[in-house]
């Protein structure tokens, strides 16, 4: 059994990644159309539009609550999906490449995928290692040590990107232009604490949200082997308030309504035992 968070934005993703059993997020989700964008959050978390304005917005959403879940130290790779036949995309226009060494297998894909040796896109190919690695990689030092990363990409576009970010641990730490790709510099990144990278790249699209992302890569430094971060802990312990208050609004039946809240008190026991454990704000 594969079981896939379809979008970050969905109310009761904090209920689902408490119980631990998630195995995929779909970062380059259905609401990224080939043409247009789904400018809300339909049955979701909204975002705060003046921040994050159409048409654009919904799909920074979606990539902001992703680096919150992997601030907590949770490693869910990203997938993807179109809804072709009831939004307009094509079948594959929302998709996850996934490396397989040697001959191709469908479980071997499947491990892959959970492995993170992956990319999500719905334009740019973007093939990156670091280090020589795929994405997915854990790389490690002993406490006080440092760990040095030096990453190659490769991006194909027909569309203009105007710059590869390196995103470390939820902010852009790097934006190098492909021209310097294509020129053969490579783009360094270093850590002195536990946590994690990826690539994108976010096409100079004005009508949709045009992008590629590498699946995170890991780093643990010390006994510290995770990034656990107070804000990213709240924004989902807050989250969950937030649904457990609406719950209310649509069950007026009190042993349906204890049934679906005893699934949120258990996830705010795990969110409340991993704010006991931050080690970053």
């Amino acid at each position: 059994m594969w079981i896939d968070i379809e979008k970050p934005f969905w109310w009761d993703v904090p209920v689902w990644l408490a119980n631990g059993e998630i195995d995929s997020i779909g970062l380059a989700n259905n609401h990224m159309c080939r043409s247009s964008m789904m400018e809300n959050e339909a049955w979701g978390k909204p975002r705060d539009a003046a921040r994050l304005p159409p048409p654009r917005g919904n799909g920074f959403w979606s990539q902001e609550i992703y680096y919150h879940i992997l601030n907590c130290g949770l490693r869910v790779p990203p997938s993807a999906g179109s809804a072709s036949g009831v939004l307009p995309n094509p079948v594959g226009y929302d998709r996850v490449y996934v490396h397989v060494d040697g001959e191709m297998s469908y479980d071997k894909w499947w491990q892959g995928l959970k492995a993170g040796h992956s990319f999500v896109t719905n334009g740019p190919l973007l093939l990156v290692r670091a280090n020589k690695q795929l994405p997915g990689h854990v790389f490690t030092a002993p406490e006080g040590g440092k760990v040095v990363v030096h990453l190659d990409a490769r991006l194909i576009s027909l569309d203009r990107v105007p710059a590869l970010e390196i995103v470390k641990n939820g902010c852009v730490e790097q934006r190098v232009s492909p021209d310097s790709l294509a020129a053969g510099k490579l783009a360094t990144i270093t850590f002195d604490r536990s946590g994690w990278f990826l690539v994108r790249a976010v096409a100079d699209f004005p009508y949709t949200f045009r992008f590629a992302s590498t699946a995170p890569f890991y780093v643990e430094i010390g006994d510290a082997k995770r990034l656990v971060s107070r804000s990213s802990v709240k924004f989902f312990f807050d989250w969950l308030d937030e649904r457990a208050a609406r719950v209310p609004q649509k069950l007026n039946a009190p042993a349906q309504l204890e049934e679906v809240l005893q699934f949120h008190r258990e996830a705010k026991a795990f969110w409340k035992g991993l704010l006991a454990k931050v080690n970053a704000e």
